[in-house]
């Protein structure tokens, strides 16, 4: 799934929260953060539901 898919699905879906995963874990899923968040930040909605993670700090969401 692509950044503006991934938007376009939490706008669909209605998701309050969206945290993205496995953007640049494997070789054939490779997308650059900025383009993900820039995608959200193209619709008002979704792009105050991002939530980015930083590995081994944990999150209460």
């Amino acid at each position: 799934m692509s950044a503006r898919e991934g938007a376009a699905l939490a706008r669909t879906l209605g998701a309050r929260t969206v945290v993205p995963l496995h953007y640049d874990s494997w070789e054939h899923l490779a997308e650059d953060p900025a383009r993900i968040t820039e995608a959200f930040a193209a619709d008002p909605e979704p792009a105050g539901r991002l939530r980015w993670l930083r590995p081994g700090v944990p999150e209460t969401l």
